[in-house]
């Protein structure tokens, strides 16, 4: 669950910024001061902050990212020198934000979004960055400047619980090669929840046809199904009824964890054959056979329907007489008997 600071770290944050950005002030506001959450390792949240043009003139800020040490009373006590050798436990590691130059025409705001991208290993434990945002010409003047705490911006407190852990992982996801009906659950997927809280996953999936082009998409487990610990389940699913005749990709994208930030993908190809349409093509081309052979039969049947079944040839006689044949039969002569 994520909140805006109050009570002690919001004063305390007041107080380490008020007498070090009085400066500064006048010329930009950042929004909120604090910002807390509650995350687990593999989290992934996208997040805004918002900054204020103060000016009649156009500012140009940079972003910086800072680990802070606090006391056990949330009291911010200094900046913290980056260590990269150990990214698991180093909360600017985990930060994801534009270090470019930001822009901002006079009297106007602009958001700024960030994401937070848990490492999977990261320890359990409390973890304090700030976000300083100054007015600089460029980005290391930007970050001498909020280390020297003449810069707005924002804290970000991060606890990470390690009872909270949730992992899911998808074994299989497979579809019919070829499909001839929309309602005969052709598409399943199966999920292990490897971790030790229960976890609901989310997400959906998409059709493509052979162009690429979308064509439709499911929700999964919209029966909000958890998952316990250590156990697999397998769903299925109808293609939707829409697909045509033709080749098909499915893309799966399953979401889960408390933000349902951390996700697995997997895609497959299949065939939809619609059998009441093979059916319909199969009778069509039947009936076009049989007018064909119909239509072939009545032109070159020469029979006589009439007559005994007997057969007809053609004689032709002509004027003259032709050379005698050794087979020729002399009919002039009569039988001497």
């Amino acid at each position: 669950m994520k909140y805006i600071y109050s009570g002690t770290i919001l004063g305390t944050l007041l107080f380490f910024m008020m007498g070090t950005l009085s400066a500064s002030a006048a010329t930009h506001l950042v929004s909120p001061l604090a910002l807390n959450y509650d995350l687990e390792s593999r989290d992934l949240i996208t997040d805004t902050i918002t900054i204020i043009n103060n000016e009649s003139r156009v500012i140009r800020v940079f972003a910086t990212v800072n680990t802070v040490a606090t006391d056990g009373n949330g009291v911010v006590e200094s900046f913290v020198q980056k260590v990269e050798s150990d990214r698991s436990n180093t909360p600017t590691s985990w930060i994801e934000i534009s270090r470019g130059r930001i822009e901002i025409p006079p009297g106007e705001k602009k958001e700024i979004p960030f994401t937070i991208r848990m490492n999977p290993e990261t320890d359990p434990g409390d973890y304090n960055v700030f976000l300083g945002f100054a007015e600089a010409s460029n980005r290391p003047q930007a970050q001498v400047k909020t280390n020297n705490g003449d810069a707005p911006g924002t804290l970000i407190h991060i606890k990470v619980d390690k009872e909270q852990n949730q992992f899911l992982r998808l074994e299989q996801f497979i579809i019919d090669k070829f499909i001839t009906e929309s309602d005969s659950e052709s598409l399943t997927y199966d999920l292990i929840n490897p971790g030790s809280v229960p976890v609901v996953p989310a997400g959906e999936v998409i059709f493509y046809d052979n162009n690429g082009i979308e064509i439709s998409a499911l929700p999964l487990n919209t029966e909000g199904k958890t998952i316990s610990a250590g156990e697999e389940v397998s769903f299925a699913m109808d293609v939707p009824p829409e697909l045509s005749i033709g080749k098909y990709k499915a893309f799966l994208s399953v979401e889960y964890g408390q933000h349902l930030t951390a996700s697995v993908h997997d895609t497959t190809f299949f065939y939809v054959l619609p059998i009441r349409l093979l059916i319909l093509i199969f009778v069509l081309v039947l009936i076009f056979a049989v007018m064909l052979a119909l239509y072939v039969h009545r032109k070159y049947d020469v029979a006589d329907d009439q007559g005994d079944g007997s057969s007809y040839v053609a004689m032709h006689i002509r004027d003259g007489v032709s050379e005698e044949q050794h087979h020729d039969i002399d009919l002039t002569k009569k039988d001497e008997n």
